[in-house]
């Protein structure tokens, strides 16, 4: 016999859907079973699938050998540290390095953001595991952008911080440097569209009724006469879209192997070492969250300078920062 407490992770959701997500190896006519036949009660007593779990609930499994196991456990392979910008009880904000993947994509993908996240969090005294709900990334990075990344601690989290994304209520802006002079300002919209066999992003043309909205804001700090200094702010947030984009107008990101100049690129991994986008994930701010989050209003936060981008900056404009 299992007992499993309901928590704000798992409240709110038909005992149907709960189980689902626990009970991995059972199928769902298995699991209607059990609860019919009372091998599967809730508060001691027989329930329907339909009941709505709330917190404080327990849900007791009776001879019922499926595998049940936390879905967010102890990870075998050390991972690398995270530097935290900002900590509370229901998010975490990470600076992200250039190079770490957000998600595993093989099973060979050992130290991801994510699992370094989770790790650090195992050992975070206090901090309770769910059986259903795993803290989660909610704004992915690229593997070469670095820069600012929220993971949610538990479920409410995770559903404010998608909505905020989703009402566009949380300003992302990021700091990339370009090839060529661009406007002071600038707005780029388009239908994007991604192919999955080169894993790249293009832009779609309008009759074709392919790709989704893209929209894509940038304003100009400097220039040197070669290249500019963009604060690019992502109002919709498409695979690579910062980079298609700013491709598509003639100023690639320097360093982009995928959407930039080969010679620029080239230039600046022999001088500096670049070997990947000079594009980072700098400003978040909390613009007008949800009532589980209305304690951050109005918070921003800012990623580090990486150094090497903190060269090529000085060196092209003369400057460390903004």
């Amino acid at each position: 016999m299992k007992d499993i407490r309901i928590t704000e992770n798992e409240a709110g959701q038909r005992l149907d859907r709960f189980l689902r997500k626990l009970l991995k190896k059972a199928s769902l006519s298995e699991i209607y079973k059990d609860i019919r036949t009372g091998k599967i009660k809730v508060n001691g007593k027989r329930s329907r699938e339909a009941n709505m779990l709330a917190v404080g609930d327990i849900v007791t499994l009776s001879n019922i050998d499926m595998g049940v196991e936390p879905l967010f456990k102890k990870k075998d392979t050390k991972c690398g540290d995270i530097k935290i910008v900002y900590e509370d009880e229901n998010i975490i904000i990470v600076d992200k390095p250039a190079g770490l993947l957000s998600h595993p994509q093989s099973a060979q993908d050992k130290d991801t953001l994510i699992y370094r996240v989770q790790h650090y969090l195992e050992s975070a005294e206090g901090f309770s595991t769910s059986p259903t709900f795993s803290p989660a990334i909610c704004n992915r990075l690229d593997r070469n952008t670095a820069g600012l990344v929220i993971a949610a601690k538990n479920y409410k989290s995770l559903k404010a911080v998608n909505e905020m994304i989703r009402e566009r209520s949380l300003r992302k802006l990021y700091l990339c440097a370009v090839k060529g002079i661009t406007e002071v300002n600038g707005e780029i919209i388009g239908l994007l569209e991604k192919d999955e066999s080169s894993r790249k992003t293009f832009l779609a043309r309008e009759e074709d009724d392919r790709g989704k909205e893209a929209r894509t804001y940038y304003e100009k700090k400097c220039d040197n006469g070669e290249y500019s200094l963009l604060l690019v702010e992502l109002v919709t947030g498409r695979f690579h879209q910062i980079r298609a984009h700013l491709s598509n107008i003639g100023h690639p990101v320097i360093g982009d192997a995928k959407y930039g100049d080969k010679r620029v690129n080239e230039y600046f991994k022999k001088r500096f070492g670049l070997n990947h986008q000079l594009l980072l994930a700098h400003i978040l701010n909390f613009n007008n969250p949800p009532q589980e989050l209305q304690y951050l209003k109005n918070k921003t936060w800012h990623s580090s300078m990486p150094q090497e981008y903190e060269a090529i900056i000085k060196h092209l404009f003369g400057q460390r920062t903004l």
